[in-house]
């Protein structure tokens, strides 16, 4: 079938901010950099607006 090709090629084709994230994951400090942001707005986010778990469960705040 046509779209198999046409899957394959797609698959071959990476785009530059692909490329870019790629080589930058491979850099520890990045990575370490990036769970510390990611684990601070999660616990900023937490205290900000504490919610009970009827409003969690419905999305009300």
């Amino acid at each position: 079938m046509s779209t198999i090709s046409n899957d394959k090629s797609s698959d071959q084709i990476v785009s530059a901010k692909i490329l870019e994230l790629r080589q930058k994951i491979q850099d520890e400090s990045y990575v370490d950099n990036a769970v510390q942001r990611i684990a601070l707005v999660l616990s900023r986010r937490l205290v900000e607006k504490p919610r009970g778990f009827k409003e969690a469960v419905n999305g009300s705040y």
